[in-house]
């Protein structure tokens, strides 16, 4: 099988395994590469949608549905159920609304439009109105939200603001991407205190800056986005500093060490400034 890179299908199958939708590490067998019939049709595929035929089926709701696409001969794509009202549209014609769409879009993980959305109300994958993700990988990620959201009690704030409100930051986000995503994952391996604090990226690395150079040299979007959200922790990612337990914190408010300082931006700026978020996506 063609080995491309699996970034993006690595970050969908993490949020699953966040959600408890699947374990990690994943097993693949024979019946998940038979997915494709052969290596062309596989190689006929956007990267990214290729690799979902491949694993998506090990992201299983719980309730007889999972993350599956099903290709058939004619082209045709549907995701979830193999059934008409599940059909995906992928890499479809975007309307000048959807200009940072058009502007990021990739090749190997195209815009998709679809009907599917998970009813928290009836508790069924339903066909409703047209939903148009900025990606394959974009669609993958909300069916596991729409599914975790409409699973389990969640509380909602909401309110109607115009968009320049504030220095115009909402306009900002709606009309400004960045062309990647990056996500942090800390995972507690169950080793005394020990975490393991992973910073992923589809950035594209610096042109002319060593593939032996420092992450934050290569991925300097990405360091700055974590930073914001990892704190006083970031240094201990990027920068090189050690952890000696001198600045160790006690937990004695409940929240974890720095808890109090991940709304404090180090340049004395409040952090819903610009890149302020752990994670930003193409279009999202």
């Amino acid at each position: 099988m063609e080995e491309g890179s699996w970034v993006e299908i690595g970050v969908v199958i993490e949020w699953a395994s966040q959600c408890r939708y699947c374990t990690l590490p994943l097993n693949l067998t024979a019946d998940d590469i038979n997915t494709h019939a052969n290596k062309t049709a596989y190689a006929s595929c956007p990267r990214v949608l290729a690799q979902l035929m491949v694993v998506g089926r090990h992201v299983d709701f719980g309730d007889g549905s999972r993350l599956q696409i099903f290709r058939h001969a004619n082209g045709e794509v549907r995701a979830i159920r193999d059934e008409p009202d599940f059909e995906l549209d992928v890499d479809p014609f975007l309307a000048a609304d959807f200009y940072l769409y058009q502007q990021q879009r990739l090749q190997h993980d195209p815009p998709v439009d679809s009907r599917i959305n998970y009813s928290g109300h009836t508790g069924r994958w339903e066909s409703d109105f047209l939903y148009t993700d900025a990606s394959v990988s974009s669609f993958a990620k909300r069916m596991i939200l729409t599914h975790f959201t409409g699973t389990h009690h969640t509380n909602l704030k909401s309110i109607h603001l115009n968009r320049r409100v504030g220095g115009g930051r909402l306009d900002g986000l709606l009309t400004y991407s960045h062309n990647f995503v990056a996500s942090i994952i800390i995972e507690d391996e169950g080793d005394d205190n020990i975490v393991w604090v992973r910073v992923v990226t589809t950035e594209a690395p610096v042109a002319g800056v060593s593939e032996d150079a420092p992450f934050k040299d290569r991925f300097p979007e990405t360091t700055q986005l974590a930073r914001v959200a990892l704190g006083r922790v970031a240094p201990y990612v990027f920068d090189g500093q050690e952890d000696d337990d001198s600045d160790d914190d006690d937990d004695s408010d409940g929240h974890g060490g720095g808890w109090d300082d991940m709304d404090d931006d180090s340049d004395g700026e409040d952090s819903g400034g610009d890149n302020a978020s752990a994670e930003e996506e193409s279009g999202d």
